[in-house]
């Protein structure tokens, strides 16, 4: 794959995901072979090597890596025992580990993490939208927020109060005026590198696109205790003063909403284990919110008209059946 590359050492890494990872040396240079075999991903492959180098024009500053491709293939599907033929890639080392499970729960992880998306989404989105990556503009990611909801509506598995919550928030005209920018667009737990002090790198770059900086916001929130949220979020104000006055508040209503999310996933793919978990969070998602005020329930389950605005009330028709309890 690697002209003049012959590894002389094999050592397993941690699948992240990816399929089979190993890190492979020949004593001069050290680099990451990848063999992507729980699914085609050479469309990916190939999109996350443009990213790259986008990458590279847009942050040759940065005081953060990500992934730099030096060689990609593809094998026959009998060589990996897979049903179609499979990407393997040769890539640089990051440096760090993934976060994993544990929260970045100290200020300097959590300040690097917020001064490196600042980074990232200062860049001019020109250059992401010339070589051909999505552009979702403000307006449609509203609509699809709001149509979300109607489909959560529809479910009867989402209390009334948060639903108008949600429902009241999103509608606001004044939340959607902003400028999309380039943003990760995969920000989680094996996506982000660390040491002890500081992001060292950023994985997963193939969702690059030019949007709503709030959605790496929220993505990042959830990897973060709540103690030093704050200080996330003012490290990133400090990072990017001329970010939209209204960047936090939409991260925090899309942090907000992912459990929706999970729900809608559940009750398409009919899980009905996954749809109960989902209701029961939403619940208490509500009752810490609301905890102070009446719970407005209609006596099948359904959201009363009275606590939902006209538009949910009318899609509600359309909407996915709830599943059966």
């Amino acid at each position: 794959m690697l002209e003049d590359f012959a590894p002389t050492r094999w050592t397993p890494l941690p699948s992240l995901g990816q399929g089979i990872r190993v890190l492979v040396d020949d004593d001069e240079l050290t680099l990451v072979a990848t063999a992507q075999t729980r699914l085609d991903r050479s469309a990916d492959s190939a999109t996350a090597a443009e990213a790259s180098r986008l990458y590279d024009a847009m942050y040759p500053h940065a005081d953060f890596t990500w992934p730099h491709l030096r060689a990609i293939t593809e094998v026959e599907a009998k060589y990996f025992d897979t049903p179609s033929p499979t990407t393997v890639t040769l890539a640089d080392p990051l440096p760090g580990a993934p976060l994993g499970d544990a929260p970045i729960a100290d200020i300097a992880r959590a300040s690097s993490l917020a001064q490196s998306l600042a980074t990232i989404h200062s860049a001019a989105p020109e250059s992401v939208a010339d070589a051909g990556f999505a552009v979702e503009d403000p307006s449609r990611s509203q609509f699809q927020i709001l149509e979300r909801l109607d489909q959560a509506a529809g479910t009867g598995r989402v209390p009334a109060t948060l639903l108008q919550h949600w429902e009241e928030e999103f509608e606001k005209v004044s939340l959607w005026h902003f400028l999309a920018t380039p943003i990760h667009g995969s920000i989680d737990e094996l996506s982000v590198y660390t040491d002890q002090e500081r992001v060292l790198a950023l994985a997963e770059i193939g969702r690059l696109r030019v949007a709503d900086p709030a959605i790496d916001l929220a993505a990042a929130s959830a990897l973060i205790d709540p103690s030093v949220l704050p200080t996330f979020f003012k490290e990133y104000r400090e990072s990017r003063p001329r970010a939209d006055e209204h960047v936090i508040a939409r991260a925090e209503l899309l942090a907000e909403f992912a459990v929706l999310d999970w729900l809608l996933e559940a009750v398409d793919s009919g899980d009905d284990e996954a749809v109960n978990d989902a209701a029961a969070l939403l619940e208490s998602f509500n009752d810490v919110l609301f905890r102070d005020q009446p719970r407005t329930t209609a006596p099948d389950g359904q959201p009363s008209t009275d606590a939902r605005s006209s538009s949910a009330s009318q899609s509600t028709s359309s909407s996915p059946e709830p599943p059966a309890n």
